[in-house]
């Protein structure tokens, strides 16, 4: 099961400090350039983990890094004058004045890490800036290593980030709390909101607080959707299938699985893909970028002006169902998320990126279902294609059900079932 916050409320702050700084020096201790950050240690959460491999992977010095600063003023400006999450500006000041604004700051970044908008009192501002944790600066996690901002873009989930939980040493002193914004519409990820106070100040309810700020958002994006008669006029349908459906105008275009992992390349990549890229996607180093070529000209045929050229791109927002998943989950709707699961997506295709998406996808609805505890949620789950045989999850309805419920015996008889092979 998952834990997205760092510490618990009762927690000792200062004694999980310790404990994580520990941690740290037995897995990095001495090794240049993050060498050992695939070790496990019992005192750090696995997303953690897997954030210091990424960041390792990437290259982030974690005794000397910090996040760089990219842009300027002139085009920060720009760029946040032309972003969706520029209406998040009076929630997140709201957000300051609940939790007391003179211990934190609240900031903005898109969906490739960089930080477009923060505020606070003047004294935390100064702060922030010299660990550089201001506007123009980028957190991804290839850029600044483990961070809440860049952990929650990489793992699409909100995430809370503690003490030396931070790959790079600069940060310790600080801890964060970030969640993703989707758009109503696409179901992509926009960008982060972070809630980011001294070590003194870490607490669950930051990652609950700017949780639900996210969430408010969303909700005021879909109210301005509503308000100016966007709809998403093309829809792309992946979970349960091995062929997409696409949706264009009211008619439906069976692809080819091949046509449909182009369309989710595309989907993925809003900023579009070359056509050496798209092969080495697909293919991997033996790709060839004229197959490439020659099957986006016969998906444009379906397509028509929705697919772009210099680089390939789509050229309007596409609802895909995947999008619409990750969004109930980390809106906390469960119920309506597996109401809406048909099943893994393109269950048989090996392109990585697809397969990376379609394991992230069913990872984070059955976590959320293994942590809600909930019977009604945990049999649903076991009628998915990806759910029946989950052992977990039937030992946990078992456990669950008054002794005389019928279906008690009903998983007692799987869980036998799964555990003689």
């Amino acid at each position: 099961m998952e834990d997205w916050a760092a510490i618990y409320a009762t927690g000792d702050r200062r004694s999980r400090a310790l404990e994580i700084a520990q941690a740290r020096d037995r897995v990095l201790g001495g090794a240049p350039k993050g060498a050992g950050a695939g070790k496990t240690d019992p005192d750090l959460r696995p997303v953690i983990v897997r954030s210091w491999q990424r960041s390792q992977a990437a290259g982030v010095d974690p005794d000397h890094g910090v996040a760089p600063v990219k842009f300027g003023t002139d085009e920060v400006d720009r760029r946040w004058e032309e972003h969706p999450l520029s209406i998040a500006v009076p929630i997140l000041r709201g957000l300051l004045d609940g939790v007391g604004d003179s211990e934190h700051v609240a900031l903005v970044c898109d969906a490739d890490g960089s930080l477009l908008w923060i505020d606070g009192k003047p004294a935390m501002l100064d702060a922030a800036r010299e660990v550089n944790l201001q506007r123009g600066s980028v957190w991804s996690e290839g850029a600044a290593g483990t961070n809440a901002m860049g952990t929650a873009l990489a793992e699409r989930h909100p995430v809370q980030v503690f003490s030396s939980e931070h790959y790079a040493e600069a940060v310790h002193r600080w801890t964060c709390s970030a969640a993703p914004v989707r758009d109503p519409l696409s179901g992509k990820v926009l960008g982060v909101l972070d809630l980011t106070g001294a070590l003194g100040t870490a607490h669950p309810h930051s990652l609950a607080v700017v949780t639900m700020a996210a969430n408010m958002v969303e909700r005021e994006l879909a109210l301005k959707a509503e308000r100016t008669g966007l709809t998403a006029s093309t829809t792309l349908t992946v979970l349960g299938r091995e062929r997409g459906l696409l949706r264009i105008g009211g008619r439906d275009h069976v692809l080819s699985r091949r046509h449909t992992e182009l369309m989710l390349l595309l989907w993925l990549c809003e900023e579009g893909l070359s056509a050496e890229q798209l092969a080495i996607e697909i293919y991997g180093e033996r790709g060839r970028p004229g197959s490439i070529r020659s099957e986006l000209h016969r998906l444009r045929a379906q397509l028509g002006p929705l697919l772009g050229e210099r680089p390939y791109r789509l050229t309007e927002r596409i609802a895909c169902d995947v999008g619409e998943i990750e969004r109930l989950v980390s809106a906390d709707q469960i119920r309506d998320a597996l109401g809406q699961y048909a099943g893994p997506m393109l269950a048989r295709s090996e392109v990585p990126r697809i397969a990376e998406l379609r394991d992230r996808v069913d990872d984070q609805l059955r976590a959320a279902v293994l942590a809600s505890g909930e019977p009604d949620l945990l049999e649903a789950w076991l009628r998915t294609p990806t759910g029946r045989d989950d052992f977990e999850a039937s030992r946990m309805l078992a456990v669950s059900l008054p002794r005389e419920d019928p279906r008690r015996a009903a998983q007692r008889s799987r869980i036998r079932r799964l555990a003689n092979g």
